[in-house]
């Protein structure tokens, strides 16, 4: 007995059953939606779609289908799954290794690749890694996934499987959850987000087990972590309050840390916990009583700052009441007779900076005079700064040599050249620092186009910075990006081209893969700037228009300038 013989058998993307016949296939993208005691480790209240065994005398083809059906069920390990492969298969499939994400509006397809070979085409949109990452494509991708099939018992099964399951987008998007890990930054001043997606069965458990593992490896040797390596950290018992909240009840092995470091480490659950759609009420117990953190210890999140500012006709200019009749507030006195571009201000509203109007200078001064105007780099052409809160201005030449700049605001001799080797060969057009002052995005190009790369800057205790990380490439999509912003935490801010109209665009792309465009940008639209907490986007064009949106059209402002920023 040999698999149908069939060239092309269609797999259409909607099927609710399995009981097939052996001219043709179909996976399901949606499942039957059941009721079953769950184990105790399933979050309450989650979703359970139900994968149907292998039916009784299953043609291959059938088998293969009901395989990747089966990868909505991941209770017991998959065991629901299993049953598809020989026992030397399901010994070595490892289903937690990927998530392939398919397009469930376009017809899959199951193919006859040779003797005992099958081949599923399928058009996939996403991948998941095996710590939660996703990685979101340009568009739907073609990909065949082979399995070899024999006989057991009379019975089809599968011999050979590639590591990981398949999801439709459906399905995907019921059964995980996007969240966010919390971890330190080195001087243990803020939360730094570290983006994942988890099943919404296992909740807490698997946000909890996730802190235990650590970090993504673009954030490690950047950040620190004080939730404890302890298995006992992932097994917090959970239950649910009178008013419907989950209650996650802290572990021995935090509850005997020393006062700091168990509030720092409460504040990475507690941040973590609540970034889990199902968790948002999440509340901390420990004796039977909320836990209360220590306010002298507790560890924040870091948000965007709220400010507008521009470049006026000279200085820096505050755009906090644009359509005022009066002169706009100059904001650093030492640059309020200067003409400049690209200003940027700490968020502590102190270190200041800003290019010439050649690009080819940046100046370091301060909002209260406390510090001498520095030129503190000449003689290239740099990219806009960027200031952090640990008391560094960033910048870079445009042609790399494989390093960035961090020039000191306390003086020349605490300059440093970051080493990003990763950059050699590559033009910069971008960057910026989070207000985490750890996690750096990056724009640059080549020959190939342009390229966002995600890293972090590895600091001493003190803030000092030392190297970036090895990136992770984000993907985009927009062509011929100019600039790149940090938007909120975990999105960015982008100014680039559309590739099917070929008109510029400002685009907000979330790193969990979702996108929006933002209203179509006045001619010679070439700087934005937004902030999430500001609810509110600003353009700025060639001859110095400046123009605010808060999602619906551009209208412009009395006050002229240009190089719109957020502080």
């Amino acid at each position: 007995m040999r698999p149908a013989r069939r060239d092309v058998l269609r797999v259409a993307g909607a099927a609710a059953v399995l009981g097939l016949g052996a001219a043709c296939a179909r996976i399901p993208t949606d499942s039957p939606v059941s009721s079953k005691a769950l184990t105790g480790q399933t979050q309450p209240g989650a979703p359970y779609v139900r994968a149907l065994p292998p039916a009784e005398g299953a043609t291959a083809v059938e088998v293969a289908a009901g395989f990747v059906q089966a990868g909505v069920g991941s209770e017991e390990d998959f065991a629901v799954a299993r049953h598809y492969l020989t026992a030397e298969a399901s010994a070595a499939w490892n289903p937690d290794a990927m998530i392939t994400i398919f397009s469930g509006s376009q017809e899959l397809t199951v193919k006859k690749a040779g003797e005992d070979q099958l081949v599923i085409v399928l058009q996939a949109v996403a991948l998941i890694d095996e710590n939660g990452v996703r990685s979101t494509l340009a568009g739907p991708a073609s990909r065949e996934v082979e399995f070899a099939v024999e006989e057991v018992d009379g019975e089809w099964r599968l011999s050979e499987v590639p590591d990981g399951i398949f999801l439709s987008e459906a399905t995907f998007e019921t059964l995980y959850s996007a969240a966010r890990l919390y971890f330190l930054d080195t001087r243990e001043r803020h939360l730094v987000p570290d983006h994942r997606w988890f099943p919404v069965r296992r909740g807490a458990s698997a946000v909890l087990e996730a802190l235990v593992a650590g970090p993504s490896p673009f954030l490690e040797g950047a950040v620190t972590n004080r939730v404890p390596r302890t298995s006992g950290v992932a097994e917090a018992v959970s239950s649910t309050g009178p008013d419907g909240t989950t209650q996650i009840m802290v572990p021995a092995a935090v509850a005997r840390l020393d006062l700091v470091n168990r509030t720092r480490a409460l504040s990475q659950m507690e941040a973590s916990l609540r970034s889990l759609r199902s968790l948002s009420g999440v509340r901390l117990m420990l004796d039977g009583q909320d836990v209360a953190l220590d306010e002298d210890h507790r560890v924040e999140r870091a948000l965007p700052g709220h400010r507008p500012i521009a470049a006026g006709a000279t200085g820096v200019i505050s755009l906090a009441d644009p359509d005022a009749s009066a002169a706009a507030p100059q904001l650093v006195p030492d640059l309020s007779s200067l003409e400049i571009s690209s200003p940027a201000i700490a968020q502590d509203g102190v270190l200041a900076a800003a290019l010439d109007t050649e690009g080819s200078s940046v100046l370091i001064a301060t909002t209260d005079g406390s510090l001498p105007l520095r030129e503190a780099a000449t003689g290239g052409s740099f990219v806009a700064p960027r200031v952090d809160d640990a008391g560094y201005v960033w910048t870079s030449i445009r042609s790399s040599p494989g390093a960035l700049l961090a020039l000191s605001g306390e003086g020349s001799d605490r300059d440093a050249k970051v080493d990003a080797p990763w950059l050699i060969g590559r033009e910069i057009r971008g960057l910026d620092i989070a207000a985490d002052a750890t996690r750096m995005i990056v724009l640059s190009s080549d020959s190939a186009g342009s390229r966002v790369d995600l890293c972090a800057v590895v600091r001493d205790e003190h803030g000092v910075p030392s190297s970036l990380t090895d990136p992770r490439t984000v993907r985009v999509f927009l062509t011929d990006i100019q600039q790149i912003l940090w938007y909120d935490e975990v999105a960015l801010l982008m100014l680039g081209t559309e590739p099917t109209a070929g008109e510029r665009r400002a685009q907000i792309l979330d790193l969990s893969g979702s996108r929006e465009s933002l209203p179509t940008l006045a001619v010679g639209t070439h700087r934005v700037a937004g902030s999430v907490v500001a609810e509110a986007v600003w353009a700025g064009t060639v001859d110095d228009r400046l123009l605010r949106s808060d999602g619906d059209g551009w209208t412009p402002v009395e006050q002229e300038g240009h190089d719109p920023g957020f502080y």
